[in-house]
């Protein structure tokens, strides 16, 4: 806005300037018009005086000469074009100029040579010709005079007003300059409030407007939409940690409790096997207890797999595979780069990679319908790469899917910064899950948004 302004005094300072140098511009032309006419009317009178002079010579001595008559054609050719010209640029009555016209035409040699009338209309016709030429004169001395006032008034008038304009243009800039810039700034502070709210914890932001109307409006919306996808994220993040908190509190109490007494109870039945009489009941007792206990330690696994605690990622993707496949009729085949394995991650990120392809080998067990399953864990300098390949009947991942799965692996991925597709498998059939997960560049800590 302030630059406009200024912009706008300036051209309105230069609109002035022209409209000045115009009437100046005016002025001139017209002091170079007198002057063609001074000149056109000086040449009429030599012209006039020459014919004079061949008139008086003629009469005293008529003697046919053709050269004075061409000279005194061309001559009277000179001033009747001498005439018109002046008339151009000098400001002559009509009344006069017709005089003056039929004087002329007087002295056409063609209409015969007759030195008394010649002599007689020069007469007439140099104290007119004379007359035009002093009052050209004097308009183009006083046309002068009024030419170098008007440049004098011209440069005082230009330097005057450029000066009142341009510290006007500067004043008001200055001031607009300040006003809008208080303005923003004030807005400014205004997100920054909100932002520093964000990071403090607080729910206040600062409120969208209803329309955009400059760049900070469409800032403050794009923040507002940015913390709120933040908060969901956080909260989806912190929800997630809270399950998993609560997953690994009941895992170890089942441990440390409910386990420990089911093996004591196990003891006592194995110490009843001894009595010959009640063995056959203590056998079938420990059987259907130790497959208790046997269901109990997956229940646990599934709740928090204490592999993956103690051996790492590795180590835990190869045990679930391990204790799934006993129970499903599925060739299972696991492989992990040396790079992968000696991937350092955060345990959080660990835990939710676990969670995501634990999901997506269940899917394989309960609806792919496959007799084979192959889980590849690598890295590259920029990425990790998980892959679940299996040769069943095949799955296609809609975005609007409401499995409770698929949006378990969706929200989870969110939460760490991975990207993962769906598609067919290298197989004659089946599908592939694969997941792709961002590292830090020379390092092997994974990226966590």
């Amino acid at each position: 806005m302030a630059p406009a302004t200024v912009l706008l005094i300036a051209g309105m300072l230069l609109v002035f300037m022209q409209y000045t140098y115009w009437d100046l511009s005016v002025k001139r032309r017209q002091a170079s018009d007198l002057g063609k006419s001074f000149i056109a009317l000086a040449e009429a009178d030599l012209a006039a005086k020459r014919i004079q002079g061949l008139a008086l010579s003629l009469r005293h001595n008529f003697a046919i000469d053709t050269s004075r008559l061409e000279e005194m054609d061309m001559l009277y050719s000179h001033l009747a074009d001498a005439l018109e010209r002046s008339a151009i640029y000098l400001d002559i009555e009509p009344e006069r100029l017709q005089s003056l016209r039929s004087i002329v035409i007087k002295l056409n040699p063609e209409e015969g040579i007759d030195t008394d009338r010649f002599l007689a209309t020069l007469d007439i016709l140099r104290p007119q010709l004379m007359h035009l030429i002093e009052k050209a004169r004097s308009q183009r001395g006083k046309l002068k005079s009024l030419r170098n006032q008007s440049m004098d008034e011209l440069v005082a008038r230009t330097t005057l007003v450029s000066l009142v304009v341009m510290s006007a243009a500067i004043i008001i800039g200055i001031l607009l300059s300040w006003f809008f810039s208080r303005r923003i700034l004030r807005r400014i502070q205004i997100i920054s409030n909100g932002a520093n709210n964000l990071l403090r914890g607080e729910s206040s932001l600062t409120d969208s407007p209803e329309t955009i109307s400059d760049e900070l409006d469409d800032l403050t919306v794009s923040l507002n939409t940015m913390a709120e996808k933040l908060v969901r994220v956080v909260g989806a993040e912190k929800l997630l940690q809270g399950a998993e908190d609560e997953r690994r509190r009941i895992a170890r109490d089942l441990h440390d409790q409910t386990l420990a007494d089911l093996s004591n109870v196990l003891r006592d039945i194995q110490g009843l096997k001894q009595d010959h009489t009640c063995r056959a009941a203590a056998e079938e007792l420990e059987t259907r207890l130790q497959g208790t206990i046997n269901n109990l330690r997956e229940v646990m696994d599934d709740l928090h797999p204490q592999t993956l605690d103690v051996l790492g990622l590795t180590a835990a993707l190869e045990a679930h595979l391990a204790s799934h496949e006993k129970n499903n009729n599925v060739e299972t085949n696991f492989f992990a780069s040396s790079a992968a394995e000696d991937l350092d991650l955060p345990k959080t990120i660990q835990l939710q990679l676990y969670r995501i392809i634990s999901e997506a080998v269940h899917n394989v067990y309960k609806h792919a319908d496959a007799t084979r399953l192959e889980l590849t864990f690598d890295c590259t300098d920029a990425e990790l790469i998980l892959t679940v390949e299996d040769n069943g009947r095949g799955f296609e991942a809609r975005p609007d899917s409401s499995g409770r799965g698929l949006h378990n692996i969706q929200e989870r991925a969110r939460i760490i910064g991975a990207h993962y597709i769906w598609k067919p498998s290298r197989f004659s059939s089946g599908t592939c899950f694969e997941l792709s997960l961002p590292l830090l560049p020379q390092s092997s800590t994974a990226t966590i948004p």
